[in-house]
This record gives C-alpha cells, sequence and structure tokens, in this order.
C-alpha cells in the first residue's frame, strides 16, 4: 500500500469582536472561530481532507466560502465535525446558516456539531427549532476526550462571563498539537500538564490591561504569563477590541494603553513586550488577520532545522525542551568552574548554582555531576545527572538536584531526539566528557 501522512492546516475565519464591528455591515466580518483541516495524501497524490471548525458566528460561513477556494480547498469547505466553545451569538449566529446550507446539499447528516450540554441548552433556546430540524448535535463532558475523524479532542472547563458550560479545546493530530483557549477568564480545577508545549495557541485577548472580572477574558497581559507557563511558542491573537481600557484613563497615573489600539499598533506593544523581557527569541504573539493561514513545518523542515543545530558550535549557554513539561537551561560560568541550571516548568522556575561540573561516559550513559558551592555561611546542592540517548526514539535524562539528604528536584524527562543530542554535544564540548 501507497504510504500515508497527514499534515495540518489551519485557517483563521474570523477575529473580530462585535465592539470592533460596531457600525459595520453585518457580516462584514466574521466573528471569531477557526478551521482545522486533516489532510491525507497517498502516492498518487490524492488528498483526503477533515474539517474541523471551531464556532460558527456571523459571517464564518461567507468567510469559509470564500477564504477556502483562494488555497485550493474548493471542494472541500464544508465542515465535517463543529466544535462550540459556548452558546454567545457572536460563536454560534451562523449555525442555521451552515446546517440549513448543509441540509440543501444533502450533507447535513454527516456533520455533527459538539458542545456542552449547557452550551445545547442555550443554543436551542436562542434556536427553537435547530435541534428539532437539525438533530446533529452531541453533547460532551469537560475533561474527556473524544475523537472526530483524525482528530482527537479534550475539552476543558472554562469561566467565561455568565456562558455556563463553557469550554477551550485541546486538539491533536497525531505529533501535532493545538490549543483553542479564547473566550475565558480562568479555567477552574484545570490540569497544566496536557496544554505544556503546543504546536499553535489561540488566545482572546479582549483588551490589553487585565479587566477579566468586566469582559469575561483574559487580556494581552495575561496572556504573557500563558504562554510562558504553557511554553506556547506559537501565540495567536483573537478577539481583541481594547474598549475596556478606557477606563483606565481615569487614573492619572496608570501607564499601559488607554484606548483601543490598531492592529499594529497592538503588534508593535507586544514586540516591544517580548524584546524587553528577553522572550523575543524563544515566543511569538501574533496579532491574527482574518484569513491568516498556519501550518507546522513540514518533517523535511524539522531535519534540516535538527541538522543545522547539531552543525553549529554549542557555545557555554543551551536550552533544552522536555516532551511533556520543564524548558532546561544550561549555562558555563567561569571558564567551566562553575554551572548554572535553570528548571522551569508551568508552575515554577529553579535556579541551581554548583562548582567544579564534570562530565563522562559509563555503560553508554552521559553523565554529568557538580559539587555544591560553598561559603561561609551554606552549602548549595549537588547535581546529579545521567543521559541516555536512543536511536530513533525519544531520550531520557535523569537528573536529581539535592542539598544534603534533602532533595531539591528530581525527575526523569523524556526529550527530543535532537535535543538528546544536543545536550550531549555540550556535555561533551565543555565538561570534558570522556569514557
Amino acid at each position: 500500500m501507497p504510504t500515508q501522512f497527514q499534515t495540518l492546516w489551519i485557517r483563521i475565519n474570523g477575529i473580530l469582536s462585535p465592539a470592533v464591528q460596531l457600525g459595520k455591515e453585518s457580516g462584514a466580518s466574521a466573528n471569531t472561530s477557526c478551521s482545522l483541516l486533516g489532510i491525507e495524501e497517498d502516492g498518487a497524490n490524492q488528498k483526503n481532507t477533515f474539517h474541523l471548525l471551531v464556532d460558527c458566528g456571523s459571517g464564518v460561513v461567507e468567510s469559509i466560502n470564500k477564504g477556502f477556494a483562494e488555497h485550493g480547498f474548493s471542494d472541500n469547505i464544508v465542515p465535517d465535525a463543529v466544535l462550540i466553545t459556548h452558546a454567545h451569538t457572536d460563536h454560534v449566529n451562523d449555525l442555521p446558516v451552515l446546517l440549513s446550507g448543509l441540509e440543501k446539499k444533502g450533507q447535513q447528516p454527516g456533520c455533527r456539531v459538539y458542545c456542552s450540554k449547557e452550551c445545547l441548552d442555550q443554543i436551542s433556546k436562542q434556536f427553537p427549532t435547530l435541534s428539532e430540524k437539525f438533530p446533529a448535535f452531541s453533547t460532551i463532558i469537560p475533561g474527556k476526550s473524544f475523537e472526530v475523524g483524525p482528530f482527537i479532542v479534550e475539552p476543558i472547563l472554562a469561566q467565561h462571563a455568565n456562558a455556563a458550560g463553557a469550554v477551550i479545546y485541546i486538539i491533536r493530530l497525531q505529533t501535532k498539537k493545538i490549543v483553542i483557549g479564547w473566550d475565558f477568564e480562568s479555567l477552574p480545577g484545570a490540569e497544566q500538564g496536557p496544554f505544556w508545549n503546543p504546536d499553535l495557541l489561540i488566545l482572546a485577548t479582549e483588551t490589553y490591561n487585565d479587566h477579566k472580572f468586566s469582559t469575561g477574558m483574559i487580556s494581552v497581559s495575561e496572556a504573557y504569563d500563558v504562554i510562558r507557563r504553557w511554553n506556547a511558542k506559537n501565540c495567536y491573537i483573537v478577539h481583541y477590541s481594547g474598549q475596556q481600557d478606557k477606563e483606565d484613563a481615569k487614573n492619572q497615573w496608570f501607564r499601559g494603553p488607554t484606548r483601543p489600539l490598531a492592529e499594529n499598533e497592538l503588534q508593535t506593544m507586544i514586540d516591544d513586550h517580548l524584546r524587553m523581557t528577553g522572550d523575543s527569541a524563544r515566543f511569538s504573539m501574533t496579532v491574527a488577520k482574518q484569513g491568516m493561514v498556519w501550518t507546522p513545518p513540514s518533517a523535511a523542515q524539522e531535519e534540516a532545522h535538527d541538522v543545522e543545530t547539531s552543525a553549529s558550535t554549542i557555545g557555554d549557554r543551551i536550552e533544552i525542551e522536555g516532551l511533556e513539561k520543564y524548558v532546561l537551561t544550561f549555562e558555563k560560568k567561569d571558564e567551566g568552574n562553575k554551572l548554572n541550571v535553570t528548571i522551569e516548568d508551568n508552575i515554577s522556575r529553579l535556579l541551581s548554582e554548583f562548582s567544579e561540573p564534570h562530565g563522562s561516559t559509563k555503560n553508554g550513559e552521559i553523565h554529568l555531576d557538580a559539587k555544591p558551592l560553598k561559603s561561609f555561611i551554606m552549602k548549595g546542592p549537588e547535581l546529579t545527572m545521567s543521559l541516555i540517548v536512543k536511536s530513533g526514539d525519544d531520550s531520557l535524562l535523569k537528573i536529581n538536584i539535592a542539598k544534603g539528604k534533602k532533595p531539591v528536584f528530581a525527575d526523569e524527562i523524556i526529550l527530543r531526539k535532537s535535543d538528546a543530542k544536543k545536550l550531549a554535544d555540550y556535555i561533551s564540548e565543555n565538561f570534558a566528557s570522556s569514557s
């Protein structure tokens, strides 16, 4: 059989909140929505697509009909499934338009709409004949994953104003993970681990300054903390209006924006913040535009990046990422006599300093050990670390930091092959690793 593989294609169908659209023609801009296409190709260059639509507010159907044809998907614009985050009109207003259009084409029974029970109850009140005329709804349970075509979807309970049963979604397609994180002010009781290191995070930020108790949504300022906590290197910002930031003009000492920012102004402010905090090399936050398309790097591009990384000089400082959690930074100090190790996860940041780091290789494992720093009044922790580099598989890093008999940090961290090789090269280059 021909080799088959899945690729991912994501389009932003809408970005603007009703506040921004005030005074414009109805439907001139789609409400917050995106499409995820799982694309399967075989050796004969045949394509099969599965279209997963997230939310369907005013203008979304028109946006899809016009926008997909520009990318060669004119025959595949029909959604195979729809995920609804909550029942506010700017997220569901085009559902009757979508489903009636599918019914006319004879394709409606194949498209299911997924939402929480509370959300479905609200939709049924807004559109009384919808659930009767189109019995295409399936209720979901926050925290319980389900399959939709090639996608695995995990709904996460969200607090958003008065929207009972609101959720955000973690969506996986093979190894790729997308977080649809719009319209929430908090995620009560949610475990943070599943959010770690998404390939793309889409966040709704109604304002720049914190006004979540009046908007029911996080702000751009809070989004900075979210991307660091989830290690979301690629983030799209949607839903921004900035209207509530006008309230901050009443405080003469306030130094943030006190009016809605134009798209280019908002992007400049975001870029400046990331640059000043030293995060610009690690994170990218983009003010999304309607019709914007995102695709993950191809396997060939990732392989080329890994080759380029491995071919470059390691230097005194490296940063590597665990597949499940943790970002680790190793920095050589005082010509190799000292070592700083920083371990970050979605909750905390641990910085430890050591002396006399030395590497070795034993039984196929690469070791890095370091002694405690000593002063007149205290003695620091010591480091014991071993790295098992596996060919073709994820590698394992065992790290233990202890202060005497008291553990400071101990865990086993799964690394990508390229990061494991990078760490092995770093130890060899800087700490005289030997057999």
